[in-house]
């Protein structure tokens, strides 16, 4: 951000560190202990791991052994690889940060992302998966910030495509057009695939599936789904039970929601506020990371655009 005037830039400053104190606050109220996360991260490896990411938004550096290494684009596969070796069995973890992850834009210029974010291992169950989401709620209605959050479990489609016997490059291509929501595309997949034909429908529709709970089951009644799919379905009613109701407001549910990080294996979520098209704050369960990485270790967090919060909060002040 440029200041014309030095005073407008003190300004800015000195909210910046009341806003960042409140944050910080609210966590460690709940028992969370700040981490520092690694900047540099191991080309390959990272790459291997997420494989939708594009390789040419990451900012890559050449080591004096001649290894690739990028600056992080991402904070939570740092703070794992940091704790997997040193992790105690049987017991539970809860961080947080307050870092920046880089990345390229369109143009190639290097882009510095601020970054709030938390960290929750150890806990498997569903009341850890409120919990951080019951926390990005608070901390975004501190500020006084109206926002939607759209909720969903990624058990659904990474089921789906276990059913449908998708190999790793149609997994890929396909994740990549429920990523952009891109309905013309989802139809050629469909048509130009062999695919389970008992699951058209689903596949062709699942840009539909998204609402209340309630609307979500009405339309998934006429489909053929699984057992396991209906689980993951009920896991998704249990949120939105335990959602409170003056909360119920800020949330709706969509089954083709999903990050760009392939680590998500559970309940997710994207926080929008208006006039932003990208989330503010997004995360949810990934277990699946820990285990690529090493170890079995239940994990769930989030991560909030601290830059994008600053602006909001900005608006108000006086």
């Amino acid at each position: 951000m440029e200041f014309l005037l030095m005073t407008e830039e003190l300004r800015y400053y000195k909210l910046k560190y009341e806003m960042t104190k409140k944050l910080e606050e609210l966590v460690i109220k709940k028992g969370y202990m700040q981490i520092e996360p690694q900047i540099f991260e191991e080309y390959d490896s990272f790459i291997q791991m997420n494989k939708r990411i594009k390789k040419e938004a990451t900012v890559k550096l050449l080591d004096l052994d001649g290894s690739i290494l990028i600056l992080r684009p991402d904070i939570t596969t740092s703070i794992i690889k940091h704790v997997i070796p040193k992790w105690e069995e049987n017991r539970e973890l809860k961080l947080f940060y307050l870092s920046t992850t880089f990345a390229r834009n369109l143009k190639g210029a290097i882009e510095e992302k601020k970054q709030f974010g938390i960290e929750y291992l150890g806990d498997s169950s569903m009341k850890a998966d409120l919990e951080v989401l019951k926390l990005g709620f608070s901390m975004l209605k501190t500020f006084g910030i109206e926002f939607i959050a759209e909720i969903n479990n990624n058990k659904f489609l990474n089921i789906l495509i276990d059913e449908l016997g998708l190999n790793e490059e149609k997994s890929t291509q396909f994740k990549n057009i429920i990523y952009y929501k891109n309905q013309d595309a989802l139809e050629r997949f469909v048509k130009e695939s062999v695919l389970d034909m008992d699951k058209p429908d689903l596949i062709l529709n699942l840009f539909k599936f998204q609402g209340s709970i309630k609307d979500i089951k009405e339309r998934l009644s006429i489909m053929n789904i699984s057992t396991p799919m209906k689980l993951a379905i009920d896991e998704l009613e249990y949120v939105s039970k335990e959602i409170d109701l003056i909360d119920q407001k800020y949330i709706r549910f969509d089954l083709s929601a999903i990050s760009q990080y392939d680590y998500y294996a559970g309940i997710t979520f994207k926080i929008y506020i208006e006039g932003i098209p990208s989330p503010i704050l997004s995360g949810g369960r990934y277990d699946l990371l820990t285990k690529r990485l090493g170890k079995d270790i239940p994990a769930v967090g989030f991560t909030l655009n601290s830059a994008d919060i600053l602006k909001e909060v900005l608006k108000n002040y006086e």
